[in-house]
């Protein structure tokens, strides 16, 4: 069986490749992590790979928009090299990660067309905020990589979370296609309905996960690689947090297809 190989793409100002090269390496993937520049110089090559993660940080120093210059790299000069990738294989954008897939469209890509049909931009509060948050899983079966998830806890940190749509119509296509993935819920595990701190941003329907209609593409604004072992969740010497149900499943689900389907 031949091991699935990750890309964990880094743009100035990235700040979670560690983390993230980490999970997908402890799931079971050969991990290069590579700057932006080696895919524009062509000395790394996207078909070499069966997932591109895009992770956390603040790329570019979030000038213009959060995400925004660096799916400007993606689109405007690695375009079909990209595109092309992403009707094939996996990728995983991670809260700048998942600014940068939307700002280029790649998410949510209702219909199948990559272009720009949402974006993520300033929580109401009007400033930055970190926490753990809880959130649920309610994509029945198209996500990939949520597989085994119900109501989970994952850290949040970023200034402009709040997804939206062009409009409501989309929305509609969102639910009917099944690719809402994560919504922000109450610690009783309701939904949130825009309630502070529980929804960090007060974003469209308590969406903070999105997945293309493949279930391959992902998207979502909390920190699962920040937390793969129980002493990373801020409560663990009052026996809260696990060993076995924490970020790590969102990555050994993205192994386990890839395994099957890509290699």
């Amino acid at each position: 069986m031949k091991t699935p190989k990750a890309l964990v793409l880094v743009f100035p100002g990235t700040n979670c490749q560690v983390e993230t090269a980490l999970a997908l390496r402890t799931a079971g993937f050969d991990v290069t992590q590579s700057h932006i520049n080696e895919l524009l110089r062509g000395t790394k090559k996207l078909e070499d790979y069966q997932l591109l993660a895009l992770p956390g940080g603040f790329s570019y120093g979030d000038d213009i928009a959060s995400g925004k210059v660096g799916a400007n790299k993606l689109v405007f000069l690695l375009r079909e090299r990209v595109f092309e990738f992403a009707r094939q294989n996996l990728i995983i954008g991670i809260c700048n990660g998942f600014q940068t897939l939307v700002k280029a469209g790649l998410l949510p890509a209702i219909d199948g067309k990559f272009e720009i049909q949402a974006t993520l931009t300033f929580n109401d509060i009007g400033h930055f905020y970190c926490n753990y948050v809880k959130i649920k899983n309610v994509n029945k079966s198209r996500c990939v990589y949520t597989k085994g998830i119900d109501c989970i806890e994952f850290p949040v940190a970023h200034g402009e979370g709040k997804f939206l749509l062009k409009d409501q119509k989309m929305l509609k296509r969102l639910v009917e296609n099944d690719q809402i993935v994560f919504k922000f819920v109450l610690p009783n595990g309701e939904f949130a309905k825009g309630r502070f701190p529980y929804n960090t941003s007060n974003t469209t329907d308590d969406i903070t996960g999105v997945c293309d209609p493949t279930g391959r593409i992902f998207g979502m604004m909390p920190h699962p690689e920040r937390y793969l072992f129980r002493e990373n969740h801020p409560r663990w010497t009052s026996n809260d947090g696990s060993d076995d149900y924490n970020g790590n499943i969102i990555f050994k689900n993205a192994y386990s297809y890839a395994v099957e389907k890509l290699v």
